[in-house]
């Protein structure tokens, strides 16, 4: 069963790249490019984007035929990761307002939500937190796209974190891993794509899909108690920390919060003169860090406490960081 698995794995792999590389041809040949607004420019040429509506086809594929995955719900797991694909492939090509697409995405969120919790005694209270939770991690995984191989390798890193978490901690739900691992290869496909200098972006059809498949994950992981909140806000914290503190810095800031910007530190980072490769391989590491040291904190069966002290250190030095160097310029572009 093993090599058979492998067998398609690879399999996948390279009809993703090859879908991948037949797109990059057609973009080029009929012009399909990436017209960012400049207070977002991250790139100093047009670029290829809506990837997503590319590599996240075997995923959806797979999640549909694949006989031995456990998600629950599958079909209409399947019908709202599409439902986020088109939207963002529609903003991508044609921007759609922003009320509109947060509508769509608390639809989405709300959807899931009550389809992972609805078996289960969960107070009213603590389904909107998720909610809430699954409506601000789809947009900051969005905002948090922009440095080539960025998003990309941090849904490989914490895909790859729950994938040995499913393992290590539950026997009954390693099945789920199956769906994990071929949503990795086709990451992995694009990543060839996006990194270490980006030929094409995965857009906001890759940043919305790719981001629920990652809640999908968690939250199924949560729902069915292998692990809790604190697992879940740790493999994610270097994006949480930086678009958490930009958006409180922009509130501070008196700045429309629907306005376009370019106010994350991996994007003061790179506005300052470094490379796109090392500020994702510094985002990377870091994300990699905390995902090691929590998966060895529940293997080893820390107690709640540990692992919440563990958590707000964690959080306290990111965001010491995020001062850091947001202050080495006296926040000015905040003033702009």
């Amino acid at each position: 069963m093993v090599g058979g698995i492998l067998f398609y794995q690879v399999i996948a792999f390279f009809i993703t790249a090859l879908m991948l590389y037949i797109y990059l041809k057609l973009c080029h040949k009929f012009h399909w490019f990436d017209h960012p607004d400049e207070t977002r420019k991250l790139h100093n040429k047009t670029i290829p984007t809506a990837a997503g509506m590319v590599f996240m086809l075997p995923v959806i594929f797979f999640l549909l035929f694949n006989p031995f995955g456990q998600i629950f719900n599958r079909q209409i797991v399947v019908l709202l990761l599409s439902i986020l694909l088109l939207l963002g492939g529609y903003d991508d090509f044609k921007p759609i307002s922003a009320k509109l697409r947060l509508l769509v995405v608390a639809f989405v969120s709300v959807v899931y939500v009550y389809l992972a919790f609805n078996t289960q005694e969960v107070s009213i209270l603590v389904l909107a937190v998720y909610v809430i939770g699954l409506v601000w991690w789809l947009n900051l995984y969005n905002f948090m796209d922009g440095a080539d191989g960025m998003a990309v390798s941090h849904a490989l890193i914490t895909a790859l974190g729950y994938f040995f978490a499913y393992l290590l901690l539950s026997d009954r739900f390693a099945l789920i891993t199956l769906d994990i691992s071929f949503f990795v290869v086709c990451l992995f496909a694009f990543l060839l794509f996006n990194f270490p200098k980006a030929k094409m972006f995965m857009g906001d059809s890759g940043s919305l899909s790719v981001a629920f498949l990652l809640g999908v994950i968690a939250l199924y992981g949560i729902s069915n108690q292998i692990f809790g909140e604190i697992l879940v806000i740790s493999f994610h914290l270097v994006f949480i920390v930086d678009t958490t503190l930009t958006l409180f810095a922009r509130l501070y800031f008196k700045q429309p919060i629907t306005q376009a910007h370019s106010l994350h530190l991996f994007q003061l980072l790179i506005r300052n003169g470094k490379s796109h490769v090392s500020v994702t391989l510094y985002y990377a590491f870091v994300t990699m860090v905390l995902v090691l040291l929590t998966l060895f904190l529940h293997f080893n069966q820390a107690g709640l406490l540990t692992q919440l002290i563990v958590l707000v250190i964690e959080t306290l030095i990111l965001a010491f960081l995020w001062f850091y160097f947001q202050n080495k310029t006296k926040f000015e572009q905040f003033h702009r």
